[in-house]
């Protein structure tokens, strides 16, 4: 007794010495442990450098979202994650995928982020560039951290890391230890399954991720279409994903496969129709070896291939439409296959040399090709035939891309970091860019820091940008060149106590060179270098840490995007966006959320004449119980609690917009064996 009552003193002394509740209840001590933990603890990022450093050493504008924060809010998938990040705002298209946009930059195919898994670039969608079509609902079982830099990383990461880099890090054998069954279940008629293995087999570290998904779709209303229709959106989904990752000593494997299907909300031309289906299939597999060459320098080794492929049948017109010259009868399908395949290897030296300097340089060579492109239509009657050797949509092609990059950390003081940096990327088919970043970061007191950061970006052309053809729209053009982005952050960092955090950010985008249609009357319009944008902005955050283990995290965006062409505000982007986050702990068992997101108004396009996009502000809230093996989660979560009608800005063809979800609820249960 006398022994176990003085390391409870113990344990109360250093408590009160922190300046820490204290608590009577039964599970006092688990939580003070937890509280010291969280005090004492020192959040690590690879994505900034490519090399694990400190948080407050990165030199950028990170965010870091761990499991435990997905737990809390409730998240269903990556895009509740990301639409409480400062300066992201989450919007969905036509084709119901969601898109994300970040400091006013927003495009539809999300392909001006460059999105990781582990670090291995998924965006391998080469006609459009994006990676969302497979990973926005990405299993938020399988996520041990989220490390999100706002700001360009093309210096260490090449295209599409132009506004952001969202590195999501999946959970290793130790984080599972052992067999963890998720099921879950909620509105229209949702239901989801995961199946989690980590442990070691002989001399292997292995972890496992299965993830099963499934939906009716929320039915969302619909006044007017692009042809006046009226009615309810169709947007089923299934999902499959399967992923791994395996160590034995320096070696290293990782995968995952996707398939996804999907009903097409409003289709491929913003038409009400019930007879779409989206079928996207998409795997990688990497292997590497990290080689120790003596205690200061280090080898990584990737090699890697990337498959990715989309059916996708589209419901264009329904039955009897007639749009002025042809008339369909049994209405108008098309049916559009393609097939993209990545191969690269990458070799990256880390070494420390000379006093405070860390080195990290690589080189890289990558094959990307296209193939299986093909068409099929009905002809607004009949049976589907394939029409590509006459009317295809694309055709295949490759590019071989070939990159060299270096990057040098120096701490000239204690107080003091320089980041200076840059990669060349060369292109076999549109040619070569260089993209260089610098950072200083000093820490003119223990409690504040200042950071002033440049970078320089690029998103090569795609190639549907460079290669559509036969599209009555629009059609690609071989001469189109990267765009480009130049970014200069200033940033101050508070450490306001131990408990509180506060950061400001001020950044300002010149983007060059946008990719969009350049009209060619009376024929089709091809895709041009036609427009700038500068963005000017603030983000403010604020966190701190309650004495009962409770938090409140607040976060603020100003953003103002001006088309320097025309001197007008870009359209469909909020001016303000603001999120409020509360963690309330009852006790080690029970904790509750609140989020609650605000945006501004949306202004619309010069030439469209509908009236703004109202303010919207929509709330959720959680709850989730604890057993006290802790080996039994159940939470319970609510989205947009007060059934607010919200909507997404869809272009002048429609009278409508995009709607989304009113009220609806996801009841989980995780059990650990």
């Amino acid at each position: 007794m006398g022994s176990v009552k003085g390391k409870t003193v113990g344990w109360l002394a250093l408590g009160c010495g922190l300046g820490l509740p204290m608590v009577v209840q039964a599970d006092g001590l688990p939580q003070l442990k937890e509280e010291i933990r969280w005090l004492q603890e020192e959040r690590y990022v690879t994505t900034a450098t490519k090399t694990r450093e400190s948080v407050r050493k990165s030199g950028a504008t990170v965010t870091v979202i761990t499991a435990a924060d997905v737990q809390q809010m409730g998240a269903r998938d990556l895009m509740d994650v990301l639409k409480r990040v400062p300066g992201f705002g989450i919007n969905r298209f036509n084709m119901g995928t969601s898109s994300v946009e970040v400091r006013g930059v927003k495009t539809d195919f999300s392909e001006k982020v460059l999105f990781l898994i582990n670090g291995h670039p998924v965006n391998n969608n080469l006609v459009n560039g994006g990676a969302l079509s497979s990973y926005n609902r990405f299993p938020v079982k399988d996520i041990k951290v989220v490390e999100i830099v706002r700001g360009p990383g093309s210096a260490l990461y090449g295209a599409n890391a132009f506004v952001a880099v969202v590195n999501i890090i999946t959970k290793q054998a130790e984080d599972v230890n052992g067999v963890v069954a998720t099921a879950a279940a909620g509105s229209d008629e949702t239901n989801r399954l995961d199946l989690q293995y980590g442990g070691t087999l002989g001399a292997v570290d292995v972890a496992v991720d299965a993830n099963l998904y499934h939906s009716d779709g929320w039915k969302g209303e619909v006044a007017s279409d692009a042809i006046g229709q009226s009615g309810d959106t169709d947007y089923w989904q299934k999902r499959y994903d399967l992923g791994f990752n395996a160590g034995y000593g320096e070696f290293s494997l990782q995968g995952r496969f996707v398939q996804r299907e999907a009903g097409g909300y409003l289709g491929a031309n913003n038409v009400l129709n019930d007879g779409s289906e989206q079928e996207y299939r998409e795997y990688f597999l990497e292997g590497a070896h990290h080689y120790d060459i003596n205690p200061k320098a280090f080898l990584t080794t990737k090699l890697y291939f990337d498959h990715f492929e989309f059916d996708n049948l589209w419901d264009v017109f329904p039955p009897g439409f007639d749009d002025g010259s042809t008339t369909y009868p049994e209405g108008l399908f098309l049916r559009s296959p393609i097939q993209h395949d990545k191969t690269g290897i990458e070799l990256q030296l880390t070494w420390n040399w000379l006093n405070g300097h860390k080195l990290v340089s690589g080189v890289m060579f990558e094959h990307q090709a296209q193939y299986g492109v093909e068409l099929w239509t009905n002809n607004g009657q009949g049976p589907m035939v394939d029409i590509s050797d006459v009317a295809n949509w694309n055709d295949s092609h490759n590019r071989n891309v070939r990159a060299l990059y270096v990057q040098d950390i120096w701490d000239p003081s204690e107080q003091v970091r320089l980041i200076v940096g840059g990669r060349y990327d060369d292109y076999s088919d549109f040619g070569n860019t260089f993209n260089p970043r610098a950072s200083v970061s000093w820490d003119f007191s223990e409690r504040f820091q200042g950071i002033a950061t440049y970078g320089s970006a690029f998103r090569a052309p795609t190639f549907g940008e460079l290669y559509n053809i036969n599209n009555p729209a629009i059609v690609g053009n071989p001469l189109v060149e990267p765009e480009e982005i130049e970014t200069v952050e200033l940033g101050l960092n508070a450490w306001l106590s131990k408990r509180s955090t506060a950061r400001a950010t001020l950044f300002r985008n010149n983007i060059e060179n946008i990719i969009g249609a350049r009209p060619q009357p009376p024929a089709v319009a091809y895709y041009d270098n036609i427009g700038e944008l500068t963005v000017q902005g603030i983000e403010l955050e604020y966190a701190h840490r309650l004495q009962d283990g409770s938090s409140i995290n607040l976060n603020y965006t100003y953003q103002d995007p001006i088309n320097d062409l025309t001197d007008r505000r870009a359209a469909d982007v909020p001016l303000h966006r603001a999120n409020m986050q509360f963690n309330y702990r009852y006790s080690r068992h029970i904790s509750a959320y609140l989020g609650v997101l605000y945006e501004s108004s949306l202004s619309r396009e010069a030439l469209d004449t509908r009236a703004d996009v109202s303010d919207q502000t929509e709330v959720d809230v959680s709850i989730t119980w604890r057993s006290r093996a802790e080996n039994l989660v159940l939470t319970a979560s609510l989205y947009n609690l007060l059934d607010k009608d919200l909507v997404d800005p869809a272009p002048g063809v429609m009278l409508s917009d995009y709607p989304n979800p009113g009220r609806n609820f996801m009841l989980e249960l995780q059990f650990k064996l």
